[in-house]
């Protein structure tokens, strides 16, 4: 008897594994029937079914996948075709924009140097919307630019701020130029030490050369004594257009003046003469 339950116990268990054996070859013969094929006709993995790693990337430009490719506009020029920024750059139209690191300082300097040689005769204009950047990134800029004979005129729109003020003002007398309602700033060189003691006292004194030097400069090209400059630079000074004229930053303003950037300029007037705050009484 004991015998004989063992051996139906048995079959119980060989058969219950039979079914479940034959139930997953089912499942997994309507799944691969229904699924994409792979390589060589094999259903398609989780592995091969992944994007592949350059995808959204076209000759080092990425793309956005929801907002699609950014594309540059073609301009036509007779029988051919040009994009945007060759054809500016044709016509002798430079933009100095971000922040001036060692990359965008070369791009710049190469592209100057370029059209100088291309024609040494006609005006280069610099547009400028620029935050700052390395003053020895913006000394390279303004030395290639003393050397060129081409005539360079610099136009500011939106902001132009710290250091790229110098690249603005280092333009041809009567050829610096605002937007209506662009904003220009000064300030002096800024920087930090870290180190030893005798590191940091190394480090600022390189600090206080860079401010005489970007002093000397603003007065070199505005027409100011360095003593001027000096409390002028001394914070951070936000200029309008009309105020970047009388300081001799810009020798003009292209349009007209906004009744916004007049009602900034009026209210800190305001401020400046009526306030107990230092500086109060001096006239702007």
């Amino acid at each position: 008897g004991e015998r004989e339950r063992e051996r139906e116990t048995k079959k119980d268990m060989a058969a219950f594994a039979a079914r479940g054996l034959g139930a997953r070859a089912s499942a997994r013969g309507t799944s691969a029937s229904h699924a994409p094929l792979g390589v060589r006709g094999r259903p398609a993995t989780r592995t091969s079914a992944r994007k592949p790693a350059w995808e959204g990337q076209v000759r080092g430009f990425k793309t956005v996948a929801s907002a699609g490719p950014v594309i540059q506009p073609t301009i036509q020029v007779g029988e051919d075709t040009t994009d945007m920024m060759t054809y500016l750059l044709q016509n002798r139209i430079l933009f100095v924009s971000g922040y001036l690191n060692d990359d965008s300082t070369t791009q710049i300097v190469g592209s100057l140097m370029a059209l100088e040689q291309v024609d040494n005769t006609k005006e280069i204009k610099l547009y400028m919307n620029s935050p700052g950047g390395s003053i020895y990134n913006v000394a390279g800029i303004i030395d290639v630019m003393d050397t060129m004979k081409s005539p360079i005129s610099t136009i500011a729109f939106g902001s132009v701020a710290h250091n790229s003020t110098l690249v603005l003002a280092a333009g041809d007398k009567g050829k610096r130029y605002a937007m209506p309602n662009s904003r220009v700033m000064m300030v002096q060189p800024m920087g930090g030490a870290m180190g030893s003691f005798v590191e940091v006292g190394i480090t600022a004194q390189e600090l206080n050369r860079q401010m005489r030097f970007s002093n000397e400069l603003f007065a070199k090209y505005t027409g100011k004594t360095v003593e001027e400059i000096e409390m002028e630079t001394d914070r951070e000074k936000f200029l309008g257009p009309e105020q970047a004229v009388e300081l001799g930053i810009v020798d003009g303003i292209i349009g007209e003046v906004s009744g916004v950037s007049k009602m900034v300029e009026e209210t800190i007037k305001d401020f400046k003469e009526n306030s107990a705050w230092r500086g109060a009484g001096t006239k702007t």
